[in-house]
C-alpha cells in the first residue's frame, strides 16, 4: 500500500475506485465501503484508494472529539484489508470552503481519475458540507464515474459509527464496541517505568504511555499484549490507583501473565475483551492484593 500525503507529487497514475471518509476506528461499516471498493476494482481492473483527511475536520473546525485509533493503527488496518492507495490529505481552509462539484471536479475525477466513488449512507463533503451522495450522481454524466452509496450496517439494533463505538469505550462496553469494531479495540505506546507499586505486591506491571487520544472507562480489563509480533494474556488497570496514591493522575498499567522480560521503551499494543469491574478504593493493601489475585483468575477465564 502506497501511503500520498501530497496530491502536488501525484501525476500519471492509472484510473481509481476512490471512497472518502474519516474511517475513525475502520469498523464493519467502514469495512463494508471498502469491500466494495475493493470489489470494483477487482472487477474493472482498477486501482483502489481511500481517502481521509487530517486533522479530523471536526477537529479542525475546534470541536472537541477523541479519535478512537490512532494513524498508525488506522494505516495498518488499510494495509492489511490490501487497498492500493491511501490517501492522507491535509484538511485546511481549502478544502474546507469548497465547492462540493469542484471538489469531485479536481480532487476525485481529473487527479485521481475515480471511474467509480463509493460513499457511506451519511457522508457529507465540501462548503457547509453541502456534497452528498445525491449531488454525486447528478454529476455523475458530467464526469463520467458512477457512485454508490452503502446503507448503515447494524450490531443489534445500534448502527455502527465511530460515534457510537466513542460512546461504548467510555462506558467501558468492549464486549460491543469490540463487535461494532469487528476486532478488539486497542492502546499502544511505549512501555515507561512506573513507581515500582506492581512489583511490591507481588503482580509487576507494564506502564503504558498512551499514544490514542480515547481512554475507554476507569476499570479493570482482561486484555491481550502484542509484544514484537507475539500475543500474551494480561489484566490492565485504566485508572487513578486509588488505594496507592492520592492525586488525579490516569495510569494504564497491565500485568502480563507467565512474562518475566525487561520491555521498558518498546512499543506495545493492549487489546481490550471484557470490563472486569470498576476501579475502588481498598482500606487495606491485603485487600486490594487478594483482589488482584481474583481478577487475574476471572481475566485468565474469559481469556480461555
Amino acid at each position: 500500500m502506497e501511503v500520498i500525503r501530497d496530491l502536488s507529487k501525484w501525476i500519471n497514475r492509472a484510473p481509481t475506485v476512490v471512497t472518502i471518509g474519516n474511517f475513525d476506528g475502520v469498523h464493519l461499516g467502514h469495512q463494508t465501503i471498502v469491500n466494495k471498493v475493493k470489489e470494483l476494482s477487482r472487477e474493472y481492473n482498477l486501482k483502489s484508494g481511500v481517502i481521509t483527511f487530517n486533522p479530523h475536520p471536526i477537529k479542525f473546525f475546534n470541536n472537541d472529539i477523541k479519535l478512537i485509533m490512532t494513524e498508525r493503527k488506522k494505516k495498518k488496518i488499510f494495509e492489511e484489508l490490501e487497498i492500493d492507495y491511501f490517501f492522507n490529505l491535509e484538511f485546511n481552509e481549502s478544502i474546507a470552503n469548497m465547492n462540493p462539484e469542484i471538489f469531485v471536479r479536481e480532487l476525485l475525477v481529473k487527479t485521481l481519475k475515480a471511474k467509480f466513488i463509493v460513499i457511506g449512507y451519511d457522508y457529507r463533503f465540501g462548503k457547509k458540507k453541502k456534497g452528498d451522495f445525491e449531488l454525486l450522481k447528478l454529476l455523475e454524466p458530467r464526469y463520467g464515474y458512477t457512485a454508490f452509496k452503502i446503507p448503515p450496517v447494524k450490531v443489534g439494533d445500534l448502527i455502527v459509527s465511530s460515534t457510537n463505538i466513542r460512546k461504548l469505550l467510555t462506558e467501558g462496553n468492549v464486549d460491543f464496541a469490540n463487535r461494532m469494531l469487528g476486532r478488539a479495540f486497542s492502546l499502544e505506546g511505549e512501555v515507561v517505568k512506573g513507581d515500582g507499586y506492581g512489583k511490591l505486591l507481588g503482580y509487576p506491571t507494564a506502564n503504558l504511555k498512551v499514544h490514542n487520544e480515547l481512554i475507554p472507562a476507569y476499570g479493570i480489563y482482561a486484555t491481550k499484549t502484542l509484544i514484537d509480533g507475539k500475543y500474551y494474556k494480561s489484566v490492565t488497570n485504566i485508572g487513578i490507583r486509588p488505594t496507592i496514591v492520592n492525586r488525579e493522575e490516569i495510569r494504564v498499567e497491565t500485568h502480563i501473565f507467565d512474562f518475566d522480560k525487561e520491555i521498558y521503551g518498546k512499543f506495545i499494543e493492549v487489546e481490550f475483551y471484557r470490563y472486569l469491574r470498576k476501579e475502588k478504593k481498598f482500606n487495606k493493601i491485603t485487600d486490594l492484593i487478594s483482589q488482584i489475585e481474583k481478577d487475574c483468575k476471572l481475566a485468565k477465564e474469559v481469556l480461555k
